[in-house]
């Protein structure tokens, strides 16, 4: 009985075999250019010591089973790159999208690297625009020293009219310009009448307005003194005729070098001064008046 059991086995086994036989018969007539696809790509039999057999060397591979093939590499630790690996032995590296934001960093970096570059070399211009222009002298306003002008202390005579009506010598000391011809600038002093500050001290004059120095000179003693014909008229009288000529004398006689005064009206003598008829043919002093 053990013997019947062992040869049911072994039928069944066979069968098995038989079945299992065929089924990969099947299979390979049906992926039969995909086995030898893979068989030749993989080089299967030089890999276990056999020469290839002339119908796989033979066997054209399809664009398909190449694109199929191919080993694709993805990147898993973040590097921005995946690595597609070919028959023939090529790598090509693809951007995926984390690459397409690290090339736009990239590009963004670029912009702003030529925009700095581009900045950095204005500003080199401007520099050397400013080196090249003219520098713009800066106008300084000199003031120039005044020169020192030497005076000297004159005494010139002014009249004033008392309570009474009485007219009398008014004396003042003023700075005038130290020139060769000091009589002349007295004189000439005397003519424009007192300043506001003499004046407030109650200065005035009797002397005609209008009335003008043509010259002057001094020989022993005596001053010439030739005045315009304004110098006639005194529109006080004869007290305004004595002050005027007594003004004229006190001033000039201030001088050591003068001590009377010779008067000329338009450079002629004449014996006397204005209607009222004061003497002036003679020199005239202080013991006149």
């Amino acid at each position: 009985m053990g013997t019947k059991e062992n040869k049911k086995n072994t039928g069944i086994t066979a069968a098995i075999v038989i079945v299992i036989t065929i089924v990969l018969v099947i299979l390979f007539l049906i992926k039969r250019d995909d086995i030898i696809s893979n068989l030749k790509k993989t080089n299967f039999f030089e890999r276990v010591g056999v020469s290839t057999p002339e119908f796989v060397k033979n066997h054209e591979i399809s664009q398909d089973d190449e694109q199929e093939s191919e080993e694709i590499e993805i990147d898993l630790l973040g590097t921005g790159t995946q690595t597609v690996k070919k028959d023939n032995g090529t790598n090509e590296k693809a951007k995926d999208s984390s690459l397409g934001e690290d090339s736009q960093d990239k590009e963004d970096k670029t912009v702003a690297s030529e925009q700095k570059d581009k900045e950095a070399s204005d500003n080199k211009d401007g520099v050397a625009a400013k080196e090249n222009k003219p520098a713009v002298q800066e106008e300084k306003t000199v003031e120039t020293p005044k020169a020192v002008v030497s005076t000297r202390n004159t005494v010139l005579c002014f009249v004033t009219i008392e309570s009474d009506g009485s007219v009398s010598r008014k004396m003042v000391t003023r700075a005038l310009p130290k020139t060769g011809s000091p009589l002349t600038e007295a004189i000439k002093a005397l003519l424009e009448g007192p300043l506001p500050q003499e004046q407030s001290k109650n200065a005035m004059t009797l002397i005609p307005s209008g009335t003008k120095l043509i010259g002057a000179s001094v020989k022993n003693g005596v001053a010439t003194l030739n005045f315009n014909d304004t110098f006639e008229f005194n529109s006080y009288g004869v007290e305004g005729c004595i002050g005027q000529l007594m003004q004229i004398v006190y001033t000039a006689t201030e001088f050591s070098t003068v001590n009377s005064v010779q008067f000329l009206i338009e450079g002629e003598k004449k014996d006397y001064l204005g209607i009222e008829g004061q003497w002036i043919g003679t020199p005239l002093s202080r013991a006149n008046f």
